[in-house]
């Protein structure tokens, strides 16, 4: 009698998998260490996590939505647009309270997500489009805030540049800051109602519905989760660097979707997740200053990430079968 075996795809290969972004983010360093003695240096580590912290808090936001099943490629100019906004609104003596200002900075955040649920989710504007159009107009206010250039103000309070403060001297507040609102997303998202009907939104929405999940609901709070986020991420990154460039937030989006796409790919394999997250946007930045301080071409980054986004996907696609979340562009 023929029998018919299923070999399952469980071992040694899927427990690999499911901790290859830590091997890789081991290996790529140590890698850098033997070309660069000093790369791995207490005080260059310290500065890796730092700005690993601004695309880390700017693809929690972007996992938020891809979690829901959406996608928006206006994360990098919200995150520009609000730390224009936090900036300009301190470079008046009018208005030079740092609290104040980053209240404002949420509650513009708050706006831009409801603008796009609004579009998205209500009305039904393809979400391909609509985060490409809010983006671009995103991108005019930017520059109109910046005047066409850098913004730097003397008007701004001593501590606008907090997160380049280090307590004791060693660990930066804006790793602090980062490892808070991880923990925070993590807790919601593993532990609340909440965080359980946005992977099922995201995951298969028509049982959402069927089981009496609000699918509109979810996705509209995903998107104002996640205009927050990434507001946060520019006015963390406006303080860290003591300016608002306005190319900061593009620098920022293909690394922090990288992030979040490289997230399903540890410990959860197939589910976007904060652990993966923080991880995998450390790692974005390791390559990223190891290209630079190697003395490579900056290109470099680009392609080594490129391969590594591509076989970690690719491994997905081999150890789970329905792969990745999908991801709505066509609302």
């Amino acid at each position: 009698m023929n029998k018919k075996y299923i070999r399952k795809k469980t071992g040694v290969k899927e427990q690999i998998s499911r901790v290859f972004l830590l091997i890789a983010l081991v290996i790529i360093a140590a890698v850098f260490q033997l070309i660069q003695p000093r790369f791995l240096m207490l005080n260059n580590v310290m500065n890796l996590l730092a700005t690993s912290s601004i695309i880390g808090v700017l693809a929690l936001g972007n996992m938020v939505l891809m979690s829901a099943g959406e996608m928006s490629f206006s994360i990098g100019a919200q995150c520009t647009v609000i730390g224009a906004v936090f900036g300009k609104f301190l470079a008046s003596q009018m208005s030079n309270n740092l609290f104040i200002a980053f209240s404002v900075g949420i509650m513009a955040s708050v706006i831009v997500g409801l603008f796009l649920a609004l579009f998205t989710v209500k009305i039904g504007v393809p979400t391909f489009v609509c985060t490409l159009a809010v983006a671009t107009i995103l991108d005019g206010c930017s520059q109109l805030l910046n005047s066409g250039t850098t913004l730097y103000s003397k008007e701004w309070p001593d501590n606008f540049n907090l997160m380049q403060y280090k307590i004791g001297g060693i660990l930066p507040i804006a790793v602090v800051v980062f490892l808070g609102i991880a923990i925070v997303i993590h807790v919601v998202y593993e532990k609340t109602r909440f965080g359980r009907h946005l992977y099922a939104v995201g995951s298969n929405p028509t049982a959402a519905n069927n089981v009496g999940i609000s699918v509109p609901g979810m996705r509209v709070w995903a998107f104002v989760i996640s205009s927050v986020l990434c507001g946060f991420a520019g006015m963390l990154a406006a303080s860290y660097n003591n300016s608002v460039s306005l190319t900061m937030g593009a620098e920022l989006m293909l690394p922090a979707i990288a992030a979040t796409m490289l997230s399903a790919t540890f410990l959860q394999i197939g589910k976007y997740n904060v652990p993966g997250t923080v991880l995998a946007a450390i790692l974005m930045i390791v390559i990223q200053n190891g290209v630079i301080s190697a003395g490579y071409p900056i290109y470099v980054k680009d392609i080594v990430q490129g391969i590594l986004l591509t076989v970690a996907v690719a491994a997905i696609a081999i150890i789970k079968e329905d792969g990745l979340p999908s991801v709505k562009l066509d609302s």
